[in-house]
């Protein structure tokens, strides 16, 4: 590890390769810790209502489980000589205007904070919550396309869909990745078998997905933590799951396409050390005061302003949680006056709850009795 202060200019992005789920086009900068993601003007606006709401407003009980929002990206040019940055600065580094058509998802990026950042073997399920999959101002082709599709898959009955994920063993640097075709052709009856497979137990066969990405190599062993670690695992989830049903039920809004994001240490000696820990899942009071402006500069770098002090500091390698639980993906939520919680979202989240807590039972006779 680098004993240098850390720099106040980000100069590359890439994309981020940890993403199971939504659309593409999301950068990571390059140490990780921030993702770089398209957005549309509706987003925008979810996340600096958010981050304006004061905390008798109950909206502000969703920052405790949304990444942190540090900005707004925009593209106002392009470098007229890519190359001369990547040469170090030799040549000609000018920013011109844009020129052709750009989708408006491409001209703004939300500057969030990356929930897998830190863990070194970030296991990552993304759940599609909901029962309803179209905007009321959508065109009616595309609400019949959508009323189907969650007819057809888990959607419509239990509010959610595995859209991907990704799971380590513990001797292998590469994750097995399971990809969206499987939540999309599975049935609510099968939604358990999935979670298993997510939620993988080291001692216990791994079931296979029909046609799975693996990227791992064949000699290896399956993926999965021991019981008692995954135990912790579950336990956790399930009372943050039920937190956070608690908090969605006080806020009126319609979230159409939002998931819930799943992120636990699947590296056995970061787990141990992560469940020695005293930390929790979600942010600290503290830090959500810390502040850190983002603006480009002329040389179309990313900037960082007002980084507090700690954050310059010498530190170590950052330690994440043993898992964390995130909401995100709003470009289609609106927040409505008088419209009520969102059922068809609850009902999601009171679907994971009850298959996270089926899985915890499942490892709990797997753990030694006491005496």
């Amino acid at each position: 590890m680098s004993n240098s202060p850390l720099s106040p200019t980000l100069a590359a992005t890439y994309p981020f390769t940890a993403q199971v789920g939504g659309h593409a086009g999301v950068q990571a900068t390059e140490d990780n810790s921030l993702l770089l993601k398209p957005a549309l003007p509706r987003e925008i606006d979810f996340y600096q209502r958010l981050a304006a709401a004061s905390d008798h407003d109950e909206l502000s009980e969703l920052r405790k489980w949304i990444p942190k929002f540090l900005g707004v990206l925009k593209l106002e040019g392009q470098l007229k000589d890519s190359n001369a940055v990547e040469n170090g600065g030799v040549g000609n580094v000018e920013v011109v205007p844009v020129h052709g058509n750009i989708a408006p998802e491409d001209k703004e990026h939300l500057v969030l904070e990356n929930a897998a950042y830190g863990f070194v073997k970030p296991c990552i399920l993304d759940v599609k919550l909901g029962t309803v999959l179209y905007d009321d101002d959508a065109p009616p082709e595309k609400q019949a396309r959508m009323i189907k599709a969650a007819q057809n898959t888990t959607s419509g009955e239990t509010g959610v869909r595995l859209t991907g994920f990704q799971v380590y063993s513990n001797d292998s640097p590469k994750p097995i990745l399971t990809p969206k075709s499987y939540g999309k052709s599975i049935k609510k009856e099968q939604l358990p078998d999935g979670i298993e497979m997510f939620f993988p137990v080291s001692s216990a066969p791994y079931p296979t997905p029909p046609n799975p990405i693996e990227t791992s190599e064949a000699d290896v062993s399956k993926p999965g933590l021991p019981p008692i670690l995954l135990h912790c695992v579950l336990t956790t989830l399930q009372a943050d799951l039920e937190e956070l049903k608690a908090s969605i039920s006080n806020i009126e809004m319609r979230m159409v396409g939002g998931s819930v994001l799943i992120v636990y240490e699947g590296d056995w000696e970061r787990a141990w050390k992560a469940l020695s820990t005293p930390s929790g899942t979600a942010t600290t009071e503290e830090d959500e005061d810390d502040e850190i402006e983002v603006e480009i500069d002329e040389n179309g770098q990313i900037v960082l302003e007002s980084i507090p002090d700690e954050a310059i500091e010498e530190e170590d390698e950052p330690q994440a949680p043993l898992c964390s639980l995130s909401l995100i993906d709003f470009a289609h939520t609106r927040l409505i006056d008088g419209a009520g919680p969102d059922e068809g979202v609850l009902k999601g989240i009171q679907t994971m709850i009850d298959l996270v807590s089926l899985r915890k039972d499942t490892i709990a006779a797997m753990l030694p009795s006491d005496g």
